[in-house]
């Protein structure tokens, strides 16, 4: 009989430990806004941007995301950042060496701020082909316990003849449990194993 009640006890104990766990990954929203700069100037969405000239340009045009809200099922999920897409006229155009480009994450929940994400436009792109991309060189950025983490760099830039010019910009997000969340959950177990050994000594 004692050993069926510890075991019970135990039982109890191991599902309690669950819960809590559970408890500390669960799905948290994330709510954000995006926005895009190139060489320095303002952000905006949509935002563009044109190379080349006579007769011959290549325009990148960056769309970002609204109020675009996701949910970090056991701590993190992957969404879009917004999207580039080409456009050519002629045989197209190469990318100014130097052109910078720099996305604005507007993080609203679960608490407001924001961070910029940054890097460099190379390359050459026509109709059919392109060696364009975006290399990042700030791929991380922490806002109030979320991060937010650029995925594929270089992110290579498709073509107009490719998903019609389309190019996702990919972020893996991921939720950090606040130092009082942890330290509830702490305190939780440890009082739960307390309990369940008093149990077992009263039973003894």
């Amino acid at each position: 009989m004692k050993n069926l009640l510890r075991t019970s006890l135990m039982t109890a104990l191991v599902a309690g430990l669950m819960v809590f766990a559970a408890a500390g990954v669960k799905a948290d929203p994330v709510t954000f806004s995006t926005t895009a700069s190139f060489n320095g100037g303002a952000f905006s969405s949509p935002n563009a941007i044109v190379f080349g000239g006579m007769g011959n340009q290549l325009s990148l045009t960056f769309t970002g995301v609204t109020n675009s809200m996701v949910n970090t099922v056991g701590g993190f999920t992957f969404a879009s950042l917004g999207e580039i897409q080409t456009a050519t006229t002629g045989s197209g155009a190469t990318i100014t060496p130097g052109t910078t480009f720099a996305i604005r994450v507007t993080q609203t929940v679960p608490s407001g701020g924001s961070g910029d994400f940054s890097g460099v436009l190379s390359g050459t792109i026509d109709s059919n082909t392109s060696t364009g991309q975006i290399t990042f060189t700030v791929t991380h950025i922490d806002i109030n316990g979320v991060q937010y983490d650029v995925q594929n760099n270089p992110l290579a830039l498709v073509p107009p003849s490719t998903n019609n010019g389309v190019t996702t910009i990919q972020a893996r997000i991921t939720t950090v449990p606040e130092p009082a969340s942890m330290l509830l959950l702490g305190t939780g177990l440890a009082g739960l194993a307390g309990a369940v050994r008093r149990k077992l000594r009263a039973r003894n």
